[in-house]
């Protein structure tokens, strides 16, 4: 309890940190320029509350959309990650094809993609999930190929099958270091997110996704700013849930461990 008490409060103070750096930085482009560049947090603040209705609304519609995108890339990602990280033969032939496409990026098939799927809902799930998906497939794979030979050796001797294998020894072994490698992907699923919301969404309203929000208010920079922190907000809020859920399902991993139970 004191352990989560003291990450919430380290938390609150970088975010007021944050605040308190980005009302020096509007001052001094202020002081400087003689007008404002940057809205100051409490007028970014004043803004988001005259529409917060929109801004929730597109909060929860970017949400969603993230969310659906994580967990399609993890039930595609996982299992093929592990695979052919795992199947000597499998990583032979697919690493290379792997490699080949991982450092692709989504954003330069969007023609293709919109071509393929339309404006609708699909191609923006599409973009967020191939950028999440080969993070997943490539970390999955790395993890499962150097388990430790030993480890898979004793299960088998006890009669173990390969799913029991994957199971008891490849999956736990490798857990830890996807969920971090997910952790560490947010920020770029974020960005692919917003850029699929503008990009792809420029016939919706502005309660259809943060990155149509931003856009659609674009000469309002304090409505604006207001959409860019819920994107801050948004990342935060996965980091955090993937995080915990790293907690819960490696346990292992964080006992007397530094910031561990």
């Amino acid at each position: 309890m004191k352990n989560t008490l003291r990450v919430v409060l380290y938390y609150i103070l970088a975010m007021a940190l944050v605040v308190l750096v980005w009302a020096g930085a509007s001052w001094l482009l202020q002081a400087f320029r003689g007008r404002e560049i940057l809205p100051t947090p409490w007028v970014t603040l004043s803004a988001a509350g005259q529409n917060i209705a929109v801004l929730v609304s597109a909060f929860g519609t970017s949400a969603l959309r993230f969310l659906i995108a994580l967990v399609v890339a993890f039930l595609l990602g996982l299992p093929l990650g592990l695979a052919v990280g795992f199947e000597s033969k499998l990583d032979r032939y697919l690493s290379p094809l792997i490699y080949l496409l991982y450092p692709m990026p989504p954003v330069a098939l969007l023609l293709f993609l919109y071509l393929a799927f339309g404006l609708g809902e699909v191609v923006r799930l599409v973009v967020v999930v191939m950028a999440l998906f080969f993070q997943v497939v490539v970390a999955a794979q790395g993890a499962a190929k150097y388990i430790v030979p030993s480890h898979v050796t004793a299960v088998r001797s006890a009669g173990a099958t390969r799913r029991q294998i994957y199971r008891h020894v490849v999956l736990p072994a490798t857990l830890p270091n996807v969920l971090t490698a997910a952790r560490v992907s947010v920020g770029l699923g974020i960005t692919m997110l917003y850029i699929a919301e503008t990009k792809l969404g420029v016939l919706l309203g502005p309660g259809a996704g943060l990155g149509r929000f931003i856009e659609y208010y674009t000469f309002r920079g304090d409505i604006s700013l207001a959409g860019v922190v819920g994107l801050a907000l948004l990342g935060l809020l996965f980091y955090v849930i993937l995080e915990l859920l790293e907690r819960v399902l490696c346990r292992w991993k964080f006992v007397g461990a530094r910031g561990g139970t």
